[in-house]
């Protein structure tokens, strides 16, 4: 017969052989259910990310389709508009026997023209704006700011930095610019909109804002076409590594910041 010694080994032995097969498996199982909610986490982390895209992609085919569709308006309201007005103008002349009718006719038929050529001049710099290249992203600021004024807009414009630019960073600026105060001469009726490019060691700062009328801008959902000016911005702002903040209310209007790292 054993001993009760070699007894309470054995009993020793086995419980702390079970002891470690125990926890053998305890840490196995640990180990593949921590992977597995790892796996979930990263596939969550997937299908966020491609969501964004997804919603991202959305909102950039409705934003081209937007500026497709403003064109259209703008060729059709406008270029088509006068073109028809120069039309019957020109078509009017060949019925008039007094040189001074003839000759008013043709001058009016000149004037509006010359406004038609004007009007294609403004919708190609929309589209490309090859000011940035003829006068600097500078002085196209405050050229986009006196077309604003000459529409019976004040407009303020203050420009103070030091770091240099990259050329996709300029245009990226100039579209938020021209964005943003479109989108508060057309929805928010103000008599004044400022626009300030600043630099505060390595952060450019563009602030524009305006005294119009407000909107909640944590209520915005930015998916929406009636948002597509916002998203816009936001968008824009991302391709330059620029991050926007907006403060908007009915009494103060709206402040639209775009904080953008640089190497000082």
């Amino acid at each position: 017969m054993e001993k009760p010694a070699e007894l309470e080994f054995a009993h020793l032995l086995f419980g702390g052989l079970a002891f470690v097969l125990f926890l053998s498996l305890a840490i196995v199982l640990f180990i593949m259910l921590y992977q597995r909610k790892l796996h979930r986490q990263q596939k969550d982390m997937q299908d966020q990310a491609l969501a964004y895209q997804k919603n991202l992609t959305s909102i950039v085919v409705r934003s081209q389709e937007n500026e497709r569709e403003r064109i259209s308006r703008d060729l059709h309201d406008e270029i088509g508009v006068s073109l028809s007005a120069a039309k019957l103008y020109i078509n009017q002349i060949q019925y008039e026997n007094s040189p001074t009718e003839m000759m008013r006719l043709a001058g009016d038929a000149s004037g509006i023209i010359g406004n038609i050529v004007q009007d294609i001049r403004q919708i190609a710099q929309n589209l490309s704006p090859l000011i940035l290249e003829n006068f600097g992203f500078r002085q196209a600021i405050h050229m986009l700011m006196t077309r604003i004024q000459a529409g019976g807009i004040r407009t303020e414009c203050y420009i103070d930095f030091d770091t240099t630019l990259e050329k996709e960073t300029e245009l990226g600026l100039y579209r938020i610019i021209q964005e943003a105060s479109g989108n508060a001469l057309k929805h928010a009726n103000p008599s004044l909109i400022e626009v300030s490019l600043t630099q505060e060691n390595k952060l450019l700062l563009l602030l524009i804002s305006d005294n119009g009328s407000g909107f909640d801008y944590q209520k915005t959902d930015l998916t929406k076409t009636t948002s597509m000016g916002l998203s816009g911005i936001k968008i824009r702002a991302e391709l330059i590594n620029g991050q926007l903040s907006v403060n908007s209310s009915a009494i103060t209007g709206t402040e639209i910041l775009i904080t953008i790292p640089v190497t000082a």
